[in-house]
């Protein structure tokens, strides 16, 4: 999932640290967020979102995903659709 969480950090002179204290995770998680290595969980992108005033849309980007389209195509074929 894309996202805009470095554009908006530096906007607001965060550091990864900076972020990574205010929402509970660590500098480690946030740079494996903001370079797409790792996908929050809803309460995680929530409090994200807040710390930069915007909505979760404004800050991740959701396109379909290869994983999504193919949880769909096995469900067509398990449910002969």
């Amino acid at each position: 999932m894309k996202n805009r969480i470095r554009e908006l950090r530096e906007q607001r002179g965060l550091t990864q640290e900076q972020l990574g204290e205010l929402v509970g995770a660590s500098r480690q998680a946030i740079n494996a967020i903001e370079t797409e290595k790792f996908e929050p969980s809803i309460w995680l992108a929530y409090d994200i979102s807040s710390v930069f005033e915007c909505s979760i849309e404004e800050v991740f980007i959701f396109e379909e995903s290869p994983r999504k389209s193919r949880a769909v195509s096995s469900r067509r074929v398990v449910n002969g659709c």
